[in-house]
């Protein structure tokens, strides 16, 4: 398994940016690399999730479930392409307090005999489309 790993500190309580990541029908509002999210923040839950393509216009759909959760701190959903064994692509948020509010740690966990073949690529973009979504995030939960 490879792992991509972002992190931001964002001023606001654990609780609000739960509330904001768990709002998956809303992403679309502030996230800049999804087009539209959908779905219940519950284990064993599948949503739907469009990303945006570069031109701003609809990029690859995917359906992940929600495999680990543990409100309001940690989540995890895995999606994956045709079978395990080909690629999996694990999404976890966690939530840790500190004095100042809440530090995200958001992370992409990659498996399966094509990483190899897409690291690489997945190296030179996933961090920044990470960071956009942290900071989107941040300004969200920090002016709500």
């Amino acid at each position: 398994m490879r792992e991509i790993k972002t992190e931001i500190e964002i001023a606001a309580p654990p609780t609000k940016v739960w509330s904001i990541l768990t709002d998956f029908d809303n992403w679309k509002e502030w996230s800049p690399i999804i087009n539209q999210a959908s779905g219940v923040a519950s284990l064993g839950s599948e949503l739907s999730i469009m990303m945006r393509g570069e031109d701003g216009k609809d990029g690859p759909k995917y359906a992940p479930v929600i495999t680990s959760f543990d409100e309001p701190k940690f989540f995890r959903w895995r999606g994956k392409m045709m079978a395990e064994f080909i690629m999996t692509n694990d999404k976890v948020f966690e939530l840790e307090e500190t004095a100042s509010g809440t530090r995200l740690i958001h992370k992409e966990l990659f498996s399966g005999m094509l990483v190899p073949v897409f690291w690489n690529k997945f190296e030179k973009h996933v961090p920044s489309m990470l960071n956009s979504m942290n900071e989107a995030l941040k300004t969200k939960a920090e002016k709500s």
